[in-house]
């Protein structure tokens, strides 16, 4: 059997001893490591969910090196942590078609993780991609396989900092009083751009037209920012920001915290000191595709 076929096999035979992620764990255990010189004993084993004493019994067998030991447990940790963070991930498709070619790369990368924070990021991963495939790009994982703990600190720092467009676009504002304010330098950015998570030309803008009726530009938890001119019948406007890349976009769903009501509140006033329009925030009703409903307190002017 191929991988996508043991997967099937362990989620139709199995399915009261394995969860998800054991059965896409097994399938990976089998694939890589029980050859053919291998006892059926262990296939039933990983039937039975027992990973750690599989990979343990082929390394004391020495059908196992140590560095593929290594990974091997390495592995196993991420995925117990991934089985914490898919019990908790709302599924509505539970007729889902893996790529085992994608469980495999992650595999080949997440093997070389062993700092403990680090191995949650590669376990919400894993847990995202099992409950919704194809939601992390290749060119994700690559990524992440080649950040530092460092370089993921920065990276949560700035999505901390960023916000979303109603379409779901990602973006750092760049205004120079609010990076310098939240502590964030342009080798910041110029470090995130060479990973290939942001932007960082100085002259990207998100340019579009406002009217006299206060448009949805921005949205920030229940927060929403509206534009609108100062009596011109329309207004062509632009907002500096540095966009993030696709995978940046996809690698920023890892990121928990979001940006501080206080945040989103000060990039809202640096937008309205240096530009001739009207700028609101308000608490948001109901956003229904294009159409929004929001609260007529302006919070900027209170």
């Amino acid at each position: 059997m191929n991988g996508t076929e043991l997967i099937a096999y362990l989620s139709s035979n199995v399915p009261s001893i394995l969860s998800s992620v054991g059965t896409i764990i097994g399938s990976i255990i089998t694939v890589v490591f029980l050859r053919s010189n291998t006892s059926t004993t262990e296939f039933e084993k990983i039937k039975a969910g027992k990973f750690d004493e599989v990979v343990e019994n082929l390394l004391s067998a020495g059908q196992m090196t140590y560095t593929e030991f290594y990974r091997a447990k390495n592995f196993l940790k991420i995925a117990k942590k991934a089985d914490k963070y898919y019990s908790k991930i709302q599924r509505e498709n539970e007729n889902r078609i893996y790529d085992f070619d994608w469980f495999m790369r992650y595999y080949d990368a997440a093997g070389n993780i062993s700092d403990d924070d680090m191995q949650e990021m590669w376990a919400k991963v894993l847990a995202g991609e099992i409950s919704n495939p194809s939601i992390f790009s290749l060119r994700a994982i690559d990524i992440l396989k080649n950040m530092r703990k460092s370089d993921a600190e920065l990276f949560v720092k700035i999505c901390k900092f960023s916000f979303s467009e109603p379409s779901g676009e990602l973006f750092l504002p760049n205004y120079d009083d609010y990076l310098e304010k939240n502590g964030i330098e342009y080798s910041d950015v110029m470090k995130l751009n060479e990973m290939g998570l942001i932007f960082n030309d100085s002259l990207i803008t998100l340019r579009f037209q406002i009217t006299t009726e206060p448009g949805l530009i921005f949205v920030n938890g229940d927060l929403g920012m509206t534009l609108a001119t100062k009596g011109e019948e329309s207004l062509d406007v632009g907002i500096q920001q540095y966009p993030f890349t696709q995978a940046g976009k996809e690698l920023a769903t890892l990121v928990v915290n979001c940006p501080s009501d206080e945040d989103f509140i000060e990039f809202g006033k640096n937008i309205a000191k240096f530009n001739n329009y009207k700028v609101g925030i308000h608490k948001i009703i109901e956003i229904d595709g294009e159409n929004f409903e929001y609260d007529d307190i302006n919070i900027l002017e209170d």
